[in-house]
């Protein structure tokens, strides 16, 4: 028998792109062995090198995944947002998980045990087929971050950073992320206090804003535009 709270994880499961050509019974029959998490801001999921347990299901908060640069410095890896998903290829790979994930915002997620993620992964072809693809996005992005860290300037690298972070892609959408000035500078490669002195000026000017270690883009064509004069200048 279908409960309330089984039919409530089964249909936001199908919503995310991972599960959207599943059949809804095969997600009611995962939805059972779910389980839904409140953690509040601050709540460490996982670390790096611990055993790779459950994917994660998003649906309220923020949750940032970072690696430790010289035991010091946090560099973000992705900012996950309601909707998103992670936690799949340390699973599929039977792998450690190889990065933290850090809740950033109180958030609202599923957790799906890895057994069954498999099983799902193994009787539905679309669930690779998505995962193979994402991989093929990270490995480009991981591409085209290593000729940003040699071709952009500081101000290129910064803005490149914060609109891969938010997915601001679409103008239409504009997202925000809570992140500090000392990570977003080790993400982008430069010292804290350059990227303070550029996110003034952006602030100033009206393309971003900041308020209690939250980042929102507002003018998107103005960093796309930074990106690209950094670009015609190498």
């Amino acid at each position: 028998m279908l409960t309330d709270k089984t039919g409530d994880i089964s249909g936001f499961l199908k919503t995310t792109h991972i599960f959207q050509n599943v059949p809804l019974a095969a997600l009611e029959e995962a939805a059972v062995r779910c389980v839904i998490s409140h953690p509040r801001r601050g709540a460490i999921l996982y670390r790096k090198g611990n055993s790779a347990k459950f994917m994660y299901f998003l649906r309220q908060g923020y949750v940032m995944e970072s690696v430790n640069y010289r035991e010091s410095v946090d560099v973000i890896v992705k900012v996950k947002c309601p909707g998103d998903y992670f936690g799949e290829t340390a699973i599929m790979t039977d792998m450690e998980y190889q990065n933290t994930a850090i809740v950033t915002e109180d958030a609202n997620l599923i957790l799906m045990p890895k057994e069954t993620f498999l099983r799902l992964a193994q009787s539905n072809y679309s669930v690779c087929s998505v995962v193979i693809r994402e991989l093929v996005e990270r490995l480009t992005n991981s591409a085209q971050n290593m000729v940003n860290s040699m071709y952009l300037d500081a101000p290129g690298r910064l803005a490149f950073t914060i609109l891969n972070l938010t997915g601001v892609a679409d103008k239409r959408h504009i997202r925000e992320i809570r992140v500090t000035q000392g990570a977003l500078a080790a993400s982008s490669g430069m010292a804290r206090q350059t990227a303070a002195k550029v996110l003034s000026e952006w602030r100033r000017d009206g393309w971003i804003a900041t308020d209690r270690g939250k980042l929102c883009v507002l003018d998107v064509d103005r960093l796309l535009n930074i990106i690209l004069n950094s670009e015609l200048r190498c």
